[in-house]
């Protein structure tokens, strides 16, 4: 019983809880976000550098290189009444892994 609630707690405990996180670029222009985890997938909306994105949850799609970065994880998003798919690759986590659970 002990251990299957430690695996719970150190299972659950790699991710952060959802939230809000600000969104950067290096040229400060907008983030889309998308209808999916590709650069191809349509546009949602665009989220302006600096501003904050509730996350949710991630999944995998293409990799893309960001200010953070380059990575395959999307977070899936909200942001001005809508929602969508963000490169984590644009939006400070403080971590180089998903910080929300997977979709």
């Amino acid at each position: 019983m002990v251990a299957a609630v430690v695996s719970l707690v150190s299972a659950t405990s790699i991710y952060a809880a959802a939230g809000w996180y600000q969104v950067n670029t290096n040229s400060g222009t907008p983030v889309n976000l998308r209808s999916g985890t590709n650069t191809s997938a349509g546009v949602v909306t665009s989220v302006p550098s600096g501003q904050n994105v509730y996350l949710y949850c991630y999944d995998r799609g293409q990799t893309v290189t960001g200010k953070y970065g380059t990575s395959n994880v999307w977070n899936w998003a909200y942001y001005n009444g809508k929602f969508g798919y963000i490169s984590d690759t644009y939006v400070y986590t403080g971590s180089d892994q998903p910080v929300v659970p997977k979709c």
